[in-house]
């Protein structure tokens, strides 16, 4: 057993490597320089640190657990239903910010992050989707292990080209900027002046990250916490397999993985409530009572997006610059007024959101082409296998044929 288990830990030492040394890559093949750099460099996440700091803790924890057996039923619902309201209450008390040193959330986040993996590794089995080499199948573990951190994700200072839009650059950053911080290095990053037109810069929020363990965004609802999760250990599984392997090999490529990541992981999530129960289910709350509002009038958010960005990539083409961007500020104005905010609107944010095809933000083909494929494959489990080894527009062509 002892063997076993200092081989699987090997394996996992793999898997931290090929993290970082992803990280590493996503710096070196599209991270900025020139002013763009000049402005991130002060405030880089460093990767490194976070792996060296979480991965033995969240391991030690596995490791003295590993023997004693595992929690079942209500006892685990229970645990999770405590920390998120808990949570819930402490965002609610400081105004939208939890507060990360709560002594009592610290004291359980281990064992709901265990509960929560367990669940999500059980629906990857169901699917068929969890590796099981031979000498680690006695152990009853599954490879790659899901494992994920609470915790405050890292930021992404997205550049694009002002006349088109294209991820030219991208660069982690600290999660811990403020406003100001984050106006500063958008500033000091469109100083770059290449190009005819300069370029347009955009810090971003991250949902989630895929280290190892995948860190996902702290103040995340229970649903969203759990897509995210599915989300980031496709991205683990599919290093393995040629659309994983490829990731950095194009923009092509990048946006299938993401891409499949997403509309996986948003089925996979569906099998998991399906199974567990949404968190309103889950701790058995009485429903909200319903109180009659006006109808709003019709807003598909979709729909408005996609159009936006086909206006403003026919007014970029057309040179038009300096209208592509008033409209685009005028649509984040009237998009707020109905209730959906977005804090900067510019080539910058439909650059980076496009690597997710099946998004508002994204016109690209690829994304209802995937849809169709996952409707063909009748469950998330053979979609992943099918896109497995697809790299290019073509192949998913060819899968679609």
């Amino acid at each position: 057993m002892s063997l076993l288990v200092a081989a699987y830990l090997a394996v996992l030492s793999l898997l931290i490597s090929l993290a970082i040394a992803g990280g590493v890559l996503l710096y070196r093949e599209s991270g900025p320089d020139g002013a763009a750099e000049a402005a991130a460099d002060a405030h880089g996440y460093d990767l490194v640190s976070w792996e060296i700091t979480h991965f033995p803790e969240k391991w030690l924890y596995k490791l003295q657990h590993l023997l004693g057996g595992q929690s079942e039923g209500e006892d685990d619902d229970d645990v999770v239903c405590e920390y998120f309201e808990l949570a819930a209450e402490m965002r609610e008390a400081a105004g939208g910010a939890a507060d990360g040193g709560s002594e009592l959330l610290s004291e359980i986040e281990n064992e709901v992050e265990d509960v929560i993996e367990g669940r999500v590794t059980a629906v990857l089995e169901d699917e068929g989707l969890a590796l099981e080499p031979p000498l680690f199948s006695d152990l009853g573990l599954v490879f790659p292990p899901v494992d994920f951190e609470f915790g405050t994700t890292p930021r992404v200072l997205s550049v694009s080209p002002r006349e088109r839009i294209e991820l030219r650059d991208s660069y982690l950053l600290s999660p811990d900027l403020n406003l100001e911080e984050i106006g500063n290095i958008e500033r000091n990053a469109e100083a770059d002046n290449r190009g005819d037109s300069g370029i347009s810069a955009l810090v971003i929020r991250t949902g989630g990250l895929s280290s190892y363990p995948s860190v996902v965004f702290e103040n995340a609802s229970y649903e969203s916490l759990v897509e995210t999760v599915f989300h980031e250990w496709l991205h683990s599984y599919l290093i393995f397999f040629p659309l994983g392997a490829s990731y950095f090999g194009s923009n092509e490529a990048r946006t299938l993985n993401e891409s499949v990541a997403n509309i996986a992981g948003k089925d996979l999530a569906r099998l998991y409530f399906e199974r567990y129960g949404t968190l309103e289910e889950m701790c058995r709350a009485p429903p909200a009572a319903a109180t009659p509002s006006p109808a709003p009038a019709a807003f598909d958010f979709t729909s408005e997006m996609r159009e936006l960005r086909r206006t403003v990539e026919a007014l970029l083409e057309d040179g038009r610059i300096g209208e592509a961007e008033a409209l685009m500020a005028a649509k984040r104005d009237d998009f707020q007024a109905k209730g959906v905010f977005i804090r900067r609107l510019n080539q910058a944010y439909f650059a980076f959101h496009g690597f997710y095809a099946d998004t508002p933000g994204s016109i690209d083909p690829i994304g209802p082409k995937l849809q169709t494929l996952l409707e063909r494959a009748g469950s998330p489990g053979e979609f992943v296998r099918r896109t497995s080894g697809i790299t290019s527009r073509a192949e998913l062509d060819q899968a679609l044929e």
